[in-house]
């Protein structure tokens, strides 16, 4: 059944303000019971891919479909086990191009600890490959929050947190960065053979998600740093002519805080503009940031504040004609809210949309966008019944 919302929109411009009645509209899932953990990529050719996760009992499934001529695809497994790694803020995800899929990704506990796990990916070369694991260091520590992106025809790139330098670290041992997370990246092609291994940053923040973007001049991955100091702000690193550039701060938010905040930033990019979100809470003010580069992610001139009063974060970030689209959950009145917010290229605000009574909690993980054929979809994980389900709008 298809719900019709009726939201009041807040449009922008010109330093006026007034206000239009405007439907955001609830479309049935392609999720199944039990389902959680979305994740949304579109293609070169406009087709929109969506993997997530179906528990049943002690099982866990990787499904995906696909979504063209506004209509989704049958799910289809990609892997599934008793063994993974699940959780709200570190979840598998997809990518395709040319309209098929290219590679997923999921997380397989191994023995030596809670947080002891590999990053599996499966290529797709007319079927899904054995998996494969492309840190191959073989520690029993974290590995995970990875993002990838198509790099060719036949190959793709994977950017990933990396804990390998954090084996056998005790608890005295966390400030001593020669033992911190690091983040790594790898080529794989089209069978799961790793073509070139990369270290990108030796000192990043543990559990916060990265997020990767392409431009003509090359790969950009953002990500939440950590210094001696503790100061923990997003740092973006280019790839260029083979090779990661010195990694750079986005913007000075100076936020100090001894332990990760679980929530990282996201990057798009179009032609030479980039632009990117990301939750702060420095000088203890949670905030929903904005920063547009003109110079493929060299710099970020214009930085705004999205959301300074009430942010929660776990953001997502896109853009399509000539606009950029940012996601954030936010607390009102007690309850959890889903924002999206477009801004014109320039950084002026247009418009803003809410999705009401959203749990803040964890387990509503991080609300996707992407766009579609028919404008912008949206997925998240409801956690408000008994039993989780992914639910999903469509903004056109």
């Amino acid at each position: 059944m298809r719900l019709l919302i009726l939201l009041s929109v807040l449009l922008l411009a010109n330093s006026c303000s007034k206000t239009a009645d405007v439907q955001l509209q609830e479309i049935p899932s392609v999720a199944g019971d039990n389902s959680s953990l979305p994740s949304l990529y579109t293609d070169n050719t406009g087709t929109v891919f969506m993997s997530w996760v179906e528990e049943r009992e002690q099982l866990a499934e990787l499904k995906y479909a696909s979504f063209e001529n506004s209509t989704w695809s049958e799910p289809t497994i990609i892997s599934d086990d008793s063994t993974w790694f699940l959780n709200w803020a570190d979840y598998p995800s997809i990518i395709g191009k040319d309209g098929q899929p290219m590679a997923a990704h999921w997380l397989n506990k191994k023995p030596g600890g809670t947080y002891a796990y590999d990053v599996n990916i499966s290529a797709f070369n007319n079927e899904w490959t054995e998996r494969t694991i492309p840190h191959q260091d073989e520690t029993a520590t974290e590995h995970g929050f990875l993002s990838m992106l198509p790099a060719s025809d036949s190959t793709f790139m994977a950017v990933w947190l990396d804990g390998r330098k954090t084996a056998g670290r005790d608890h005295h041992e966390y400030a001593d960065l020669s033992k911190a997370m690091t983040l790594r990246g790898a080529i794989i092609d089209r069978k799961g053979q790793v073509i070139e291994k990369f270290l990108i940053d030796d000192s990043v923040c543990d559990c916060c998600n990265t997020s990767l973007a392409k431009t003509e001049s090359g790969f950009i991955v953002n990500y939440r740093n950590r210094t001696e100091d503790e100061i923990r702000d997003i740092y973006s690193s280019v790839f260029r002519d083979g090779r990661w550039s010195e990694p750079k701060v986005v913007h000075k938010d100076n936020w100090e805080i001894a332990a990760c905040p679980v929530n990282g930033p996201a990057i798009d990019a179009h032609n030479k503009i980039v632009a990117t979100s990301w939750f702060t809470g420095a000088n203890g003010q949670p905030k929903v940031q904005l920063g547009i580069s003109n110079d493929f992610g060299l710099t970020y001139d214009t930085v705004i504040s999205v959301d300074g009063q009430h942010a929660i974060g776990r953001t997502d970030i896109l853009m399509n004609d000539d606009k950029i689209w940012v996601s954030w959950l936010s607390s009102v009145d007690d309850s959890g809210q889903l924002n999206l917010a477009s801004y014109s290229l320039k950084g002026e605000p247009l418009e803003q949309y809410s999705i009401p009574n959203i749990s803040g909690k964890r387990s509503t993980g991080f609300p996707q966008i992407t766009t579609s054929d028919r404008g912008i979809l949206i997925a998240f994980t409801d956690v408000s019944e008994e039993q989780k389900r992914i639910r999903m709008f469509e903004l056109k």
